[in-house]
């Protein structure tokens, strides 16, 4: 079985002349062109969770497979739809039936892709430069982490943080003995962060992901892959008997050399194969 991976394809903040969408054709494109029997997306499709599930749908119709997502921090802003919180949000994307949010979906026999979108408890960030203080704030040098603002959850981020992680495990659980490709939106392990010194992400990094949850999925025993996202890089890291694989479009701006939607999905969609 292939299954096709990619993260943080941001169809809205990439659309082209301001309001076409070339991202989700080009996804499509690249989907039938490599036989992927299941597409996955580990979040951050857009910033409206509205536009999420159409893309979805929109893959799904067209190339006739399953796309399996989370809802990343993205998906989870309100810009679009002020006074919701990231909670109610994240409850109308649970909705969907290859949301990894609501529960596992076997694969094939012996295999299963479970997820969540996960949280940050700040562990990744320079603690011997800032406080749990300073990193509370989510301010740094004039700039303003966006989820304080857009994905509001009304609690702590360490308490959401929790939160996920312990849906995590439950949902892990449901996969009973199968081999597991793990989906999570934040990073689960530290090679994924920015590298370091680095005055800006030396702060920033701590909003990426947490070391307990790359703990998490070690301890799981089943877990054979993890995919994860949100910090737009393409990278692959194996240890400890998993295969950790961070594999995001970004943003138009971040592509080197190419503005073209349908080479760079190409370029970036990652195939494996269970």
């Amino acid at each position: 079985m292939r299954i096709g991976l990619l993260s943080d394809i941001h169809v809205d903040i990439n659309y082209y002349d301001g309001k076409t969408d070339m991202i989700t054709p080009a996804v499509c494109e690249a989907v039938i062109n490599n036989g992927v029997d299941v597409f996955i997306s580990a979040g951050d499709i857009a910033s409206d969770h509205s536009i999420s599930l159409d893309v979805v749908d929109r893959i799904e119709k067209t190339t006739g497979r399953d796309c399996l997502f989370i809802p990343g921090n993205h998906d989870l802003w309100n810009e679009n739809h002020p006074g919701m919180t990231a909670d109610q949000t994240y409850r109308k994307l649970l909705k969907h039936p290859h949301n990894l949010a609501s529960g596992p979906v076997s694969l094939k026999p012996g295999w299963s892709a479970a997820g969540d979108t996960c949280w940050y408890d700040y562990s990744f960030g320079t603690h011997e430069l800032f406080s749990m203080d300073d990193l509370e704030k989510r301010t740094h040098n004039g700039r303003v982490w966006q989820d304080s603002i857009m994905a509001v959850w009304n609690r702590s981020d360490q308490a959401t943080h929790d939160w996920f992680l312990n849906r995590l495990r439950d949902s892990f659980e449901k996969s009973a003995s199968d081999e597991i490709i793990a989906v999570t939106h934040m990073l689960p392990i530290r090679e994924f962060t920015v590298p370091v010194p680095n005055d800006t992400w030396d702060y920033f990094n701590a909003f990426l992901g947490s070391v307990a949850l790359g703990d998490t999925l070690i301890r799981n025993g089943n877990v054979r892959y993890s995919v994860s996202g949100h910090v737009h890089y393409r990278k692959t890291v194996e240890k400890n008997g998993i295969v950790f694989i961070c594999q995001c479009l970004g943003y138009r701006t971040e592509w080197r050399d190419n503005d073209d939607p349908f080479e760079e999905v190409e370029k970036s969609i990652k195939i494996i194969e269970i």
